[in-house]
C-alpha cells in the first residue's frame, strides 16, 4: 500500500500527515529506477589535432577543444603516462570561445625508444568524448644531451602586478643555448639568451609596463628555443584596471560546488553592468555604497541569481545549469511555497533518553549512535555550514519545538504516529514568515529494527527525518534522494543532496525559483511576526 502525508501551513497548527500521496520509509528494500537520464541535447565537443607527437625534440604542444553546441560544456581530460602532463584536466568551454589545453613532455630519465600513450577528453550534456594519440621519441643521445623545458608556461600579472619569472631548467648531461623571443611593448624580459649548465636551472624575471596603455586584459607569448635541446611557449597576460578610482562593487563568481572561477558572466549592479574575466572577476566602478542594493548574475552555463550586495562584498557563488534547480524546488521549495526554509544559527539537539511505550535493553546502544549520527547528519544537510551547538543526552529535554533546538525521541506509542502501527518515523518542523526554523522535533520507531542488523535502518530513519527537521521535503520526482518517499536501503545523502545542501544553506532564508534572495529575510529581519508555521510528516514503513 502507499501511505499519504499531509500538510500544513496554517499559523500554531500541525495537521498531521498520515494520509499523503507516498511512504517515507520502508522496512524491506524499495527498489527505484533513479539511474535514468532524460534525453541529452546534440551537444558535441569537438577536439584537434587528434594525434600528436612531439618528435625527439618538442617538449610542448596544444590541442583546441571546441563546442558546437549552443549550451557550455564541463569537459575533463585524463591520461596515465608518467612522461606526459596536461595545463589543466578539467574546465568548461563555451560554444564561442575554443579552449587551448597545453601538453608538454619531459624525456628525463627515459630509455631509447618511442613512446605512445592515449589521452581522453570527455564533456557532460551528451558532448561525448574524444581520444587524442600523443607520442614522443627518446633518442639514443638523449640522456646525454641537454634538456629545456619551461614552468610555469602560464604568467598572469593580475591587475597590479609588475614583476615576475619563469624558470628554465636542462635536465640533461651537458650544457645548453637558450633564445627568448617577444613582441609585446608592454612586457621586458630580463635576459634574451644565455646557457644554461647541465643539471642546472636559470630564473628569467620579467617585467609589465602598464603606462599609457587603456583599460583591458594584454596577452603575449614568449617563445624559448635552445635547437635540439627542445623548445617551450609560455603564454603571459596583464590586466589594465579602469583609470577610475572609485569602485562600487568589484569581487568574483565562482562555481557554486567546486568553486572555480566562471568567466564571461554578466554582473548587473548599481544601474551598470559588467563582464567577468578569465579569472572571475569584474570591477564596475561608481561611489562607494554601504547600502544593500540589489546584484543580477546570469550568463551562458548557470542559473540566473538575484541577491543583493555593498561595496567591499567579493566573492558569489553561482549554480550551474547542470544542477536540477526542478528538483530542488520539488525537495526544498514546494512544500513551503516558493521559498525556502532553513536554520539561520546553530541549534541545540536533545536526545530524550526515556522510552516511550516500551522496553529494550538496546536503548543506550540507540542513544550513543543517536548522538553521533544526529550531529554528523546535521552538518551534512547543511553542506558543512552549520554544526549542532551542541548535542546532549537527557530524561528531561525542553519542550518540543522549543526556539532554537531539534528533540529526538524514541517511541513506539501509536498516537505519536497518528494511531497506526505501520508508521515508523515523525517529524515536525515550525518556521518564521520569512523562512528561518525555530524548532524541530522528532520521533524514531526503532523496535522493529533491533540488533546489529537493523542498524542500517536506523540510521537511514534518522537521517531522512532530520532532512525534515532541516528545512526538506519530499523528493516527488526521479531525482535520487535521500528524501525520496520511499527510503529503501539508502543511509545516506546522495550526491544531489550534497549539491542541495550546499545551494539551501549558502542562501538567504526564503530563497525563491530559481535562486533569488527574499530582501526581508536576506537583511535579517528574521523575528517572527506571530507564532510560527508548523509543518509535519508521519512516515510509514511499507510490509
Amino acid at each position: 500500500m502507499k501511505s499519504i502525508v499531509s500538510r500544513a501551513r496554517c499559523a500554531a497548527i500541525a495537521i498531521l500527515c498520515a494520509a499523503i500521496a507516498a511512504a517515507c520509509t520502508s522496512s524491506s528494500p524499495v527498489d527505484i529506477d533513479s539511474t535514468s537520464e532524460a534525453a541529452g541535447n546534440a551537444s558535441k565537443l569537438e577536439v584537434s589535432p587528434i594525434q600528436v607527437d612531439f618528435g625527439t625534440s618538442g617538449t610542448t604542444a596544444s590541442v583546441t577543444l571546441k563546442n558546437t553546441s549552443n549550451t557550455a560544456l564541463t569537459w575533463t581530460a585524463s591520461e596515465n603516462a608518467g612522461w606526459l602532463a596536461l595545463g589543466s584536466k578539467s574546465g568548461m568551454v563555451w560554444s564561442d570561445s575554443p579552449k587551448n589545453l597545453s601538453l608538454s613532455v619531459q624525456r628525463s630519465g627515459l630509455a631509447a625508444g618511442k613512446y605512445t600513450t592515449d589521452m581522453t577528453i570527455s564533456a557532460n550534456k551528451g558532448g561525448g568524448s574524444e581520444t587524442v594519440s600523443v607520442s614522443m621519441t627518446v633518442s639514443s643521445t638523449a640522456a646525454s644531451s641537454g634538456q629545456l623545458s619551461v614552468s610555469p608556461l602560464q604568467v598572469n600579472f593580475g591587475s597590479t602586478g609588475t614583476n615576475a619569472s619563469v624558470t628554465l631548467t636542462n635536465s640533461g648531461n651537458t650544457s645548453l643555448t637558450w633564445t627568448a623571443n617577444e613582441s609585446a611593448g608592454w612586457l621586458a624580459l630580463g635576459a634574451t639568451s644565455g646557457t644554461i649548465a647541465a643539471q642546472s636551472q636559470k630564473t628569467l624575471s620579467m617585467s609589465a609596463n602598464r603606462t599609457g596603455k587603456s583599460a583591458g586584459t594584454y596577452t603575449t607569448n614568449v617563445q624559448f628555443a635552445a635547437g635540439t635541446a627542445g623548445s617551450a611557449t609560455a603564454s603571459v597576460s596583464m590586466t589594465v584596471p579602469s583609470t577610475s578610482t572609485s569602485v562600487t562593487l568589484a569581487g568574483q563568481l565562482v562555481d557554486q560546488f567546486d568553486g572555480h572561477a566562471l568567466s564571461g558572466l554578466t554582473v548587473q549592479y548599481d544601474g551598470k553592468s559588467a563582464k567577468t574575466d578569465g579569472s572571475g572577476r569584474f570591477t564596475i566602478t561608481g561611489s562607494p555604497n554601504s547600502v544593500l542594493q540589489q546584484l543580477t548574475l546570469s550568463g551562458t552555463g548557470v542559473h540566473r541569481r538575484v541577491t543583493f550586495a555593498r561595496t567591499g562584498d567579493i566573492q558569489w557563488r553561482v549554480a550551474p545549469s547542470t544542477f536540477d534547480m526542478s528538483a530542488f524546488n520539488d525537495v526544498a521549495r514546494d512544500e513551503y511555497g516558493s521559498g525556502t526554509v532553513r536554520w539561520v544559527a546553530p541549534p541545540t539537539i536533545y536526545v530524550d533518553s526515556r522510552p516511550e511505550g516500551f522496553t529494550s535493553a538496546e536503548l543506550s546502544t540507540w542513544i550513543s549512535q543517536v548522538k553521533v549520527q544526529a550531529a554528523e547528519f546535521v552538518s551534512k544537510w547543511t553542506g558543512a555550514t552549520i554544526k549542532p551547538a551542541a548535542v546532549i543526552v537527557t530524561s528531561n529535554p525542553p519542550s518540543d519545538n522549543s526556539p532554537g533546538t531539534i528533540v529526538i525521541h524514541f517511541s513506539e506509542d501509536d498516537s505519536r504516529y497518528g494511531n497506526n502501527s505501520t508508521y515508523i518515523g515523525y517529524a515536525r518542523m515550525s518556521y518564521s514568515s520569512s523562512g528561518s526554523i525555530t524548532g524541530s522535533a522528532v520521533w524514531l520507531r526503532y523496535l522493529r529494527y533491533s540488533g546489529t542488523t537493523g542498524a542500517s535502518k536506523r540510521k537511514g530513519i534518522l537521517g531522512h527525518e532530520l532532512g525534515h527537521a532541516m528545512g526538506y521535503g519530499h523528493m516527488n520526482g526521479e531525482t535520487l534522494s535521500f528524501m525520496e518517499p520511499s527510503l529503501g536501503t539508502k543511509t545516506d545523502l546522495s550526491a544531489f543532496d550534497s549539491h542541495a545542501a550546499s545551494l539551501l544553506y549558502t542562501r538567504s532564508p526564503h530563497n525563491t525559483s530559481p535562486d533569488t534572495d527574499s530582501w526581508s529575510s536576506y537583511r535579517g529581519l528574521l523575528v517572527p511576526s506571530g507564532l510560527p508555521i508548523a509543518m509535519e510528516w508521519v512516515c510509514e514503513a511499507e510490509e
